[in-house]
């Protein structure tokens, strides 16, 4: 029965006279029971959607993981990069089975372009890394199939392996005889170079480590760029040829026919999509490396 002090049936539904008081107007209520079992949010934070769906696919359990994972997806889309993506890898979880998941689109399919990792590839909280022999992991992305143009498209890959030498190998692209398109942090002649559906290697610069994020991105009619770290490398005019119809791989060059110069640079990161505009490249690093950072492993 009500009471004087206003607590309405709590004294008959228990010792302490709480019972069915929270519906009144001091606002313990229903809400307050069901938030105080974990079935509302009362803290006031909401995890968006798609950043939700990729945490269950790849049963990331770990509250900094998902945190960071949370806050990566709502700053893509704030920065209005999240629509440009086709492909995202961000290589959390510390395991193979939840490497390969594709945050924008967490199907165990081909289709969505999750990762199938071949030959040898060591797996940690740090990243991905291939070993330089025989690792590549296929992203089942044709360009040609997923990208509007062969003036619009962007490749990106974070790499923490640090000094690494100049060596012959490519940590991501694809060739399908005719149309290039690659991203390779350190050539044997200590150039980066910056590759997409062409086949003159233009757009290179001289890079004297191997560490950070490096994106290849054209977003412009002829118009090639790399960029290392938010900051533009370079770019040249380079008319391309046609979007490159092959799987694009991570870790070594798909050419053609089979996979070739595999890496070994450890992944913290690595993306395929439309080209990005200089202040979305720019921005897109700011979000890579706070998601890094909140991981404790960025370089």
């Amino acid at each position: 029965m009500a009471n004087s002090n206003g607590w309405g049936d709590g004294a008959a539904n228990n010792a302490i006279g709480w019972g069915q008081g929270a519906n009144n107007a001091i606002g313990w209520g229903d809400s307050h029971a069901k938030s105080w079992a974990g079935l509302t949010d009362i803290v006031g934070l909401t995890t968006d959607p798609d950043a939700q769906a990729f945490i269950t696919a790849a049963a990331i359990t770990d509250p900094t993981q998902q945190a960071a994972i949370d806050n990566l997806v709502k700053g893509l889309k704030s920065d209005n990069i999240w629509t440009k993506m086709k492909a995202i890898y961000p290589f959390v979880g510390g395991t193979a089975s939840t490497h390969k998941w594709n945050l924008k689109d967490p199907r165990d399919l081909d289709a969505a372009f999750r990762l199938v990792f071949n030959g040898g590839w060591t797996h940690s909280s740090n990243g991905a890394t291939p070993n330089g022999t025989n690792g590549y992991a296929d992203t089942k992305l044709v360009p040609l199939s997923v990208l509007s143009s062969a003036n619009n498209m962007s490749f990106g890959y974070y790499s923490r392996t640090i000094g690494g030498a100049a060596e012959t190998r490519m940590s991501m692209g694809a060739f399908d005889g005719g149309s290039d398109s690659s991203l390779i942090i350190r050539w044997n002649n200590g150039f980066s170079y910056n590759n997409l559906n062409e086949t003159l290697y233009t757009a290179l610069y001289t890079n004297a480590d191997t560490h950070g994020f490096y994106v290849a991105n054209r977003n412009a009619t002829n118009l090639e760029q790399g960029w290392k770290n938010g900051i533009k490398k370079i770019e040249v005019v380079n008319i391309p040829t046609t979007r490159t119809n092959k799987n694009v791989y991570l870790g070594a060059m798909n050419n053609n026919i089979a996979p070739l110069y595999f890496d070994n640079k450890q992944t913290a990161f690595a993306h395929i999509a439309e080209g990005l505009t200089d202040t979305e490249a720019a921005n897109l690093y700011t979000r890579v490396q706070a998601y890094q950072t909140a991981l404790s492993r960025q370089v």
